[in-house]
């Protein structure tokens, strides 16, 4: 699933295994509310980024757009409709641009 993303990651990212993406998959499913961005979208967990809650989000619908999210870890849904954050949403080279610009800061 996650092979399309090999060697395309930016420095600190990391292809999920399958267990890994179902976890943090199961985590983002936890904290959506109605009314969140990503409520209802179909996605696969495709990376996460080391040290950090980030994970990496594929569209089924439109399968060259990703979206970095940043998890709670709550383990329910959110109260705020801003959560879990999303940090970035486009292209394989807008994730690029975005660590170019925060990739220190996260």
């Amino acid at each position: 699933m996650n092979s399309r993303f090999d060697g395309l990651l930016p420095e600190g990212w990391f292809a999920s295994t399958a267990e890994e993406s179902a976890s943090h998959y199961a985590e983002l499913l936890r904290e959506l509310a109605t009314g969140h961005p990503l409520y209802d979208v179909a996605l696969d967990v495709v990376a996460h980024r080391e040290g950090t809650d980030d994970i990496l989000c594929r569209h089924h619908s439109e399968p060259d757009r990703l979206t970095v999210v940043h998890l709670t870890w709550r383990g329910h849904p959110e109260i705020a409709p801003r959560l879990p954050a999303i940090e970035c949403d486009g292209t394989i080279q807008d994730l690029y641009d975005y660590e170019r610009r925060f990739g220190s800061e996260c």
